[in-house]
C-alpha cells in the first residue's frame, strides 16, 4: 500500500505533462488547448459529436484542467518535500507528506471524474452507449495482466 501511494504523485505528475510535443515557442495556452483539442477530437471521432457538443467538451475539459493545474504546484512542493524525508529517512515526515499527497491526488481524481460525468450529460443515448462501451474495454485493458504475470 505504502508503495503504490508513494508512486501516485508520479502518475499524477505524467498525467499532468502527458501532451503532445510542441516548440519551446508555443505559449503553455497552446499547449493546453492543443491537447484538449486532440482529446476532443477523438471523443469526436469515436462518440461522432456535433460542433456543439465539442464546443460543450471543450469548455468542459478547459474548465478541468484549469482546476486541476492549480494543484500542480502543491504535488511538485510535495514531491520535493518527499524526496528531503527519504534522504533523511524521516518516516514521520514521510507519512505526512503522503497523507496530504493522498488529499490532493483525490482532488485532482474528483476534478476528472466531475468533468466526465458532466462531459456524459450531453451526450445523446446512442453515444452515450458507445462511451460506455469505450469506457468498458478501456477498464478491462487496464485490469488485463501482464504477459506472464499471474493474478
Amino acid at each position: 500500500m505504502k508503495f503504490s501511494t508513494f508512486l501516485l504523485p508520479f502518475c499524477v505528475a505524467g498525467i499532468l505533462a502527458a501532451q503532445t510535443a510542441v516548440s519551446p515557442q508555443t505559449a503553455p495556452a497552446s499547449r493546453a488547448k492543443h491537447a484538449h483539442g486532440d482529446m476532443v477530437h477523438r471523443l469526436a471521432v469515436r462518440l461522432s459529436l456535433t460542433p456543439d457538443q465539442q464546443n460543450q467538451a471543450r469548455a468542459i475539459f478547459r474548465q478541468s484542467r484549469a482546476s486541476v493545474k492549480m494543484l500542480a504546484p502543491k504535488l511538485r512542493d510535495e514531491r520535493v518535500a518527499l524526496k528531503t524525508a527519504v534522504r533523511t529517512d524521516n518516516e514521520v515526515q514521510i507519512d505526512r507528506i503522503l497523507q496530504q499527497d493522498s488529499q490532493l491526488n483525490a482532488q485532482a481524481r474528483a476534478i476528472h471524474a466531475k468533468a466526465m460525468a458532466k462531459f456524459y450529460q450531453i451526450l445523446t443515448p446512442d453515444q452515450k452507449a458507445k462511451f460506455d462501451q469505450l469506457d468498458m474495454r478501456r477498464h478491462q485493458h487496464a485490469a488485463a495482466p501482464a504477459v506472464g504475470e499471474s493474478r
